[in-house]
C-alpha cells in the first residue's frame, strides 16, 4: 500500500490525513508542495492525522520532521493526531515524541490550535 493524503480546512485549520505507508522518499509525492501552497496562502495551523498511516520507517519519520520544521520556520504550528501503537513507539524510540506536539484526537488538537494565547 503506497502513501496518499487528503487535505481539508476545518475551523481555520489545515488538516492533512495520511494513509498507507511511507517507506521511501519517492512516496511523498507533492505533499510538501501542497503545504508550501497553504503556507503561502497564510495558513499557519496544521494537523496531520495519522489514523490511516499503517507503517513508516526512517524515511517516513524524516518526512514528518521536515514538514514540522518547515511549518515552524514559517511561524506555524503543527499537531500530530491518531498515531497508532507502532508509530507511537517509533516516536518514543527516536525521541521525536519530545519534539512533536502529539494529541490523542483531532478535536483536542483543534481546541489546542484555536485556544487564545495567554
Amino acid at each position: 500500500m503506497s502513501f496518499s493524503y487528503e487535505i481539508q480546512i476545518q475551523s481555520s485549520i489545515c488538516i492533512l490525513s495520511f494513509s498507507g505507508t511511507i517507506l521511501s522518499q519517492d512516496e511523498y509525492g507533492d505533499a510538501m508542495d501542497i503545504i508550501d501552497e497553504k503556507l503561502a496562502e497564510g495558513q499557519r495551523k496544521f494537523i496531520i492525522d495519522l489514523k490511516e498511516l499503517k507503517q513508516v520507517n526512517s524515511s517516513g519519520l524524516n518526512f514528518i520532521l521536515r514538514i514540522f520544521t518547515h511549518i515552524r520556520n514559517k511561524g506555524g504550528e503543527l499537531i500530530l493526531v491518531h498515531a497508532n501503537k507502532t508509530i507511537s513507539e517509533l516516536f518514543k524510540i527516536s525521541k521525536l515524541n519530545t519534539v512533536f506536539n502529539i494529541s490523542a484526537d483531532k478535536q483536542t488538537a483543534i481546541n489546542q490550535l484555536n485556544a487564545p494565547e495567554a
